[in-house]
């Protein structure tokens, strides 16, 4: 789509029987990973190009997809237990430059949901849904380590300083702190039924909590580690994003088609926003002046004008059942500076050069279905 006329370019055909559910895209923005959840492949794009460049095979059903912070792996989660051994489901690491798997780690249970890195890139933690725990997995060895939490663990955010990580206990009415110097959970908090997201302000100072089960947001003083305010939103509010001035948060109600924003001085819904059939992924422009909506039951976007807290427009023939979303590189082209006269310049004389040995290059590192709670 492109954003500045709200229209679709084109479409890019995947696998036969695909069913794309998550899109990831590399820092440099030149690629995206697609999890086909029933090809058991991962499609890979050209973004420039607009064209499916490679398909990776991978286990059964993936999930959900990261890009490593320095942009040289995808990791990808599995929402079905490895063929042959139903205790446990895999974590694939793709080498973003080849396309290709590099390893496998092994988790608990099956059903493994939201996965987050650190901001050095040393350790990845894994909402493992079907568990009840987070699981942490040491980039460089590829061991793991388990740490209980409420049942469901469903969505994770860490703090500005990566010091705590949230966690949603989507089968319960609890979030889990965890302090991430020992990886130990320091405090579980109550909060509204089945809470499903979470994120933190950017001064670190609030968290907020979807709970789909009750129509309302929690937040939590980050300080106290208690629950300040409850805001009524939606049916099935699920997820939600944050400005990057910490304003205003929007949240996705997927059973009363609205988005919800709130004023966060006042933990108050300011504007409750009409968008299309069931929507579901949310995700605020680069410069937070739009709101993104998927409309999982249609085949429509809904951009929302973050100053007016309205729909300014609704992208058409987007694709049954929207999904996901991601923004990749601009589509503007660079424009070709002219060149200019350069003046004659009165010849001088040339000195003899000294030869110089050049030194031995070195080898450049590789870096319509309804939403489901």
């Amino acid at each position: 789509m492109d954003t500045s006329t709200n229209q679709v370019l084109t479409q890019i055909p995947l696998e036969t029987g695909a069913y794309p559910i998550r899109i990831a895209i590399t820092n440099d923005l030149l690629k995206a990973f697609i999890s086909d959840n029933h090809t058991a492949s991962i499609s890979v794009l050209d973004t420039v190009a607009r064209t499916k460049v490679a398909t990776i095979p991978v286990g059964t059903a993936p999930g959900e997809t990261t890009i490593t912070p320095d942009g040289s792996q995808l990791w990808v989660v599995h929402e079905a237990a490895v063929i042959g051994d139903p205790t446990h489901s895999p974590v694939e690491v793709i080498d973003t430059a080849t396309n290709q798997v590099i390893t496998t780690v092994l988790i608990p249970g099956q059903g493994a949901k939201a996965l987050k890195f650190t901001q050095d890139g040393r350790f990845a933690y894994i909402a493992n849904n079907t568990a009840g725990e987070v699981d942490v997995i040491d980039t460089t060895t590829y061991q793991v380590t388990s740490i209980p939490t409420g049942p469901g663990c469903r969505r994770l955010a860490f703090t500005p300083t990566g010091d705590r990580l949230y966690a949603t206990d989507n089968y319960g009415s609890t979030v889990s702190v965890i302090d991430t110097a020992t990886n130990q959970v320091i405090a579980t908090i109550t909060v509204g039924v089945a809470p499903f997201d979470v994120g933190i302000t950017p001064n670190g100072n609030e968290a907020y909590v979807t709970n789909q089960g009750d129509m309302t947001v929690s937040v939590i003083d980050t300080t106290t580690l208690t629950v300040i305010a409850t805001i009524p939103t939606g049916i099935l509010s699920q997820q939600l994003q944050i400005t990057a001035d910490g304003t205003k948060v929007f949240v996705q109600n997927g059973f009363s088609n609205t988005v919800s924003a709130i004023d966060t001085a006042t933990h108050t819904v300011i504007a409750t926003i009409p968008v299309g059939n069931h929507p579901w992924t949310i995700l605020l422009s680069p410069d937070n002046t739009k709101l993104y909506v998927c409309n999982g039951h249609d085949t429509t976007v809904s951009v929302i004008d973050i100053p007016s807290l309205t729909v300014s427009a609704t992208i058409a023939n987007v694709g049954s059942g929207p999904w996901d979303l991601a923004f990749g590189p601009s589509l503007t082209p660079t424009a070709t500076p002219t060149p200019t006269a350069t003046a004659s310049a009165t010849p001088t004389a040339t000195p003899t050069s000294t030869p110089r040995t050049m030194p031995t290059p070195r080898p450049r590192p590789r870096p319509t279905p309804a939403p489901r709670p």
